[in-house]
Order: C-alpha cells, then structure tokens, then sequence
C-alpha cells in the first residue's frame, strides 16, 4: 500500500477541522489523491499546481469519460487541498477558486439587496397585530443576522442573551453552532417581545414551551410564519423571494466586510466551500478559457 506524504498527513488534520464525516474525509483525500498521482505523472509538485494544471486535469477526467458532476466534486475536494497549503503558508492562492463546470445545476442566484435595502425592509414592516411584532423580530434575525428559517425554529428563551445583546444559533446536521451579536435597535425589539409580545401570545395559546417563536394557535411552525411575513412584504418590496434570497444577501455583504473565515463562522458554514460558493457567485460570468474548454458534454 502506497504511504502517505507528509502534506497528505496533514491535510487530514486539516479535514478534521473543517468537521467533515469520516465517510467525505475518505472521499476527499481519494480525490485529491487522484490528483496528485496526476501531477506527480506530469512532473508538476502540489504547491506549483496553476489554473492551466488544473483545467488540465479537467480535460484529463473529461477523457476518461467521468461525469461533468463527478468533476465538479472532484474540484470541491482540490480546491480543499490547496487551502490547505494557503493554511500552511506554502502558497498565496488557490488555483481553483474562480473555476466552475459548465452544465452542473448550481444554487439558484438571487437579487442582491444592499445593506441600505435590508435595513429599508426591516423600517417598512408594519406591527398592527400582535403576530406581527413577533414577525418583526424573525425579520431582524433574518435581515442583520443571515438566519435560516429552520434555525428560527431552533431558538429557545435560553439563547437570548440581552444584557450582552447577543443571541447563541444551535448548530444541526449541515450548520454550526455561533454566538452574534444582535443590532442595538434589535436588542429593544427582542427585550419587548419577551417580555410583553410572546407572554401574551402564550396566554392566549395557552401553551407551555420554551420555543422563541411560538404562535396563538399554539403552534410553533416558523415556515409559515416566515411565509406569511415575507408575502406582506412583497407586497412592498416586488423583488423579495424568499427568505434565502435575505441570507444570501447577508452573506454577500459580510463578503465585503470580512475575510472568508469569518464569513464561514458567521453564516454558520460546515465547509468553506460553502462560503466560497457566495463569492463566486458575485462573479460576472467565467474566464474566457474556462469557456473554451466547456461544455464537458
């Protein structure tokens, strides 16, 4: 059996800290596996790895009959390894990052609000109902925190930390646990809604639970709630979709902000793979190379 280099050694322990599963540690460093034995064919050391290697690589699997989706993760599972050498300091860019495979569906591209357009949506929601200010509040949460709609049906009273003005998002199976800050103005309307709105709301559902968001039939389905919220702005706002479309643009905004890491911990990202998806999302088209080697088909 062929041993491990010293650089694959420690790409496991950097696959390790991204909190992959045992199973998709295994596939990617078979994956990335391939590549190197590749390379080491054409006599081309990892950390001299270019863009031009890598499409090369490309073309090489593409002859080889693999799948335009198989390359696709094979390309997620390289561009792992060559953060992993940025990590190691060994080189100062990824030869991957702005490569994308034509054909393979990708995560639909939303409308973009600016950070003014997301700020203008939260002003606009009107709290005529008791419901509503509860709405308010999830907005916020969607809008200033970039919040998944099954994450707002995670929170509990517990996670509210209002003398530090933060609030703590359990992690699950495909998002981490992180502590935000909440906005100074959000701080006012999450203390007001524990302590006056959600009363109340539990009174009237007579209901005993410690759910953030709870409602007066006593249920606690936040999709609804969010649809429901989301349709009445629209109403305002033509360009809303969905609640997606506001964390997408929250994320693209922290872009502009912050390096990827931060990025990936405050959005709550397993992989930063994820995050980087964001970024080259805010890309117009792709490289007139990569055009040229497309389609794989």
């Amino acid at each position: 059996m062929k041993s491990k280099t010293k650089k694959e050694n420690g790409f496991g322990d950097y696959l390790k800290n991204q909190n992959m599963t045992r199973r998709s540690m295994a596939s990617c460093e078979k994956a990335v596996g391939l590549f190197l034995t590749w390379m080491k064919g054409q006599s081309i050391a990892p950390e001299q790895g270019s863009y031009t290697d890598v499409l090369a690589y490309m073309k090489y699997c593409q002859r080889n009959e693999v799948t335009q989706r198989t390359i696709q993760n094979y390309l997620n599972m390289v561009r792992h390894f060559y953060n992993h050498l940025i990590e190691q300091e060994e080189i100062e860019t990824n030869p991957v990052t702005r490569i994308k495979i034509q054909g393979v569906k990708r995560k639909t591209l939303y409308h973009i609000f600016q950070p003014h357009e997301l700020h203008a949506i939260y002003n606009s929601f009107e709290t005529n109902r008791l419901t509503d200010k509860r709405d308010k509040v999830m907005l916020g949460l969607l809008v200033y925190q970039g919040l998944k709609t099954e994450e707002l049906g995670k929170l509990e009273i517990k996670d509210v930390k209002l003398k530090e003005g933060k609030i703590e998002i359990p992690g699950g199976r495909k998002s981490n646990a992180r502590t935000l800050q909440l906005e100074p103005h959000q701080v006012l309307e999450m203390y007001d809604y524990i302590l006056q709105t959600r009363k109340e709301i539990l009174e009237r559902s007579k209901m005993k639970t410690e759910k953030l968001f709870i409602g007066l039939d006593g249920g606690s389905g936040v999709v609804g709630f969010t649809h429901y919220m989301l349709v009445k702005l629209g109403k305002k706002y033509k360009g809303i979709v969905n609640a997606k479309q506001l964390r997408a643009s929250v994320i693209m905004k922290w872009l502009k902000q912050y390096n990827l890491r931060q990025v990936q911990f405050l959005a709550g990202h397993r992989y930063i793979s994820s995050t980087e998806a964001y970024q080259q999302n805010d890309m117009e088209g792709l490289s007139e190379e990569v055009n040229k080697f497309h389609p794989l088909g």
